[in-house]
């Protein structure tokens, strides 16, 4: 091969070259983020606006007391599913030795409100609670922000009948409430006892 030849060759091959290593670098790339924000936690009160302490002071059999528990959803962006769950003492009613009726009856049961769950008396705590869904016993309410539920109910009445002897069974005569709130999504259940029981697993 000639001197010419050869430098023509080479011409050649050096294009072939540039040109395979400029398809070699004909690339391309992709990226996608998508972007979450997590919502506000869930944040309830309880309040009661009917209460007044002295009123519970040295009651009598019969007495009726105004007692009325409101939950609020406090969140700023986050409905809720709201439960009460109100833990009343027991006493003595039949002489049997064992804690077996509840020293106090709750009244006028709220709009909204459904009682989902009553306990067998707890004869150790001489206890029996009660557990009230803002729904139905078969689908929530969503409580939505800023938003109060009614009284889960409006007063207690202490047992009409009570004798100094059944008054001596009785454990401790204060009436618990707790108020619970949980988020509305993403909990995979829906029955209202169900998602109760999420507060404890």
């Amino acid at each position: 091969m000639n001197k010419k030849k050869s430098i023509a060759v080479a011409a050649i091959l050096a294009v072939v070259l540039l040109i395979g290593g400029l398809l070699a670098y004909f690339t391309d790339t992709d990226t996608k983020t998508n972007v979450f924000t997590l919502g506000d936690n869930v944040e309830i009160s309880l309040s009661e606006t009917a209460w007044v302490a002295a009123n519970g002071e040295g009651i009598h059999p019969g007495a009726n007391i105004a007692k009325n528990p409101i939950i609020t959803n406090d969140s700023t962006t986050t409905p809720a599913y709201v439960f009460a769950e109100i833990i009343v003492p027991c006493y003595d009613s039949n002489a049997d030795g064992t804690a077996d009726d509840a020293l106090f009856t709750l009244n006028s049961i709220g709009s909204g409100w459904t009682l989902i769950n009553t306990s067998a008396v707890n004869t150790t705590n001489k206890t029996i609670t009660y557990v009230y869904a803002y729904g139905t016993n078969t689908a929530m309410t969503a409580l939505a922000k800023n938003t109060s539920t009614s009284a889960v109910f409006t007063s207690v009445t202490l047992k009409s009948t009570l004798t100094e002897a059944q008054k001596a069974t009785a454990g401790t005569t204060n009436i618990v409430v707790h108020a619970y709130g949980i988020q509305t999504d993403g909990l995979g259940v829906t029955a209202p006892m169900a998602i109760f029981g999420l507060f404890n697993s």
